[in-house]
């Protein structure tokens, strides 16, 4: 996709940098109104995924700087970030799956790039390519219910549940629960974004 600024797009190998992810997930979520602001800047969701093997944190950087973030985790021992919240609808779909589940968690950019469309594309779809790479077919996102239409329309998600979450760090919000088929997913993001042949 063509983009008005430059940026690359990688696996974050370097566990040091970790409070610069949990810094942009804090001002992305003070600003949507999910946490109130920290004395430290810094928010952590879900640290027993952060540096497990199950887990990728992808990051795009520019001159760099982190400007954007999303991390995957594929099920096993720790668990989804999904079970936190709507642990028997997630526990169903272990049981019902015939292929390996996964879970995309904490995305966010930059508020100085936050307008930029392409920057969130570029970055889900990157995301998408590491859920194929991890071997997950089944994918679920947890999104406020106030993105819940354009989450379904990007990803090609379907509605699992909805539910009041109370955030451990802080608010309540209403969220729902979105599964996709991570095949359809990058299919429909290439066909309907990226203009690209079918996997």
């Amino acid at each position: 996709m063509q983009n008005s600024i430059s940026y690359t797009i990688s696996v974050l190998n370097d566990f040091s940098r970790l409070n610069e992810v949990h810094s942009l997930v804090h001002d992305a979520f003070v600003d949507a109104g999910f946490s109130p602001k920290k004395t430290n800047n810094l928010l952590n969701l879900y640290p027993h995924l952060n540096t497990i093997e199950e887990t990728k944190i992808i990051i795009a950087e520019k001159d760099g700087k982190i400007i954007g973030t999303n991390s995957v985790t594929v099920d096993g021992v720790y668990g989804l970030h999904t079970d936190s919240y709507f642990k028997e609808e997630t526990d169903l779909i272990r049981k019902e799956s015939t292929n390996i589940i996964g879970s995309s968690w904490r995305i966010a950019t930059d508020k100085k790039y936050r307008d930029n469309i392409g920057l969130l594309l570029d970055i889900i779809r990157k995301t998408v390519e590491i859920i194929l790479e991890m071997g997950i077919e089944t994918c679920l996102y947890s999104f406020s219910s106030k993105h819940e239409k354009f989450y379904k329309k990007l990803l090609n998600a379907e509605t699992i549940a909805e539910s009041d979450v109370f955030l451990k760090e802080g608010l309540k919000t209403r969220s729902v629960l979105m599964k996709t088929n991570a095949t359809k997913t990058i299919n429909h993001l290439n066909k309907t974004f990226f203009n690209k042949r079918k996997i």
